[in-house]
């Protein structure tokens, strides 16, 4: 997937603060095109796997993956005491 993350420093605060950076747009006819072409192999590259352009609800799906994936939630001063669920192979 192609995130960007964006870090930086609260001077005031002296607290490091992060943003995940990603370019939207809207999903028209072309970006249906697209996900076919790529898809099918028309024009080259590998089948049978997912198209980088896909539609709202596949890359809402993915989004969401890849952020579990590779950020851990942290309790901060405004999560009320509380478990938070974790999906490691040592709760199994």
């Amino acid at each position: 997937m192609d995130y960007s993350l964006l870090v930086g420093v609260d001077e005031e605060k002296h607290e490091l603060v992060l943003g995940i950076i990603d370019f939207m747009r809207q999903y028209t006819w072309d970006k249906h095109l697209e996900t076919w072409v790529k898809a099918s192999g028309i024009l080259g590259g590998p089948k049978n796997t997912s198209p980088t352009v896909i539609s709202p609800k596949q890359y809402k799906k993915r989004f969401r993956k890849a952020m579990t994936t590779y950020f851990l939630m942290l309790p901060d001063q405004w999560s009320p005491p509380s478990m938070i669920p974790s999906n490691s192979q040592s709760d199994l």
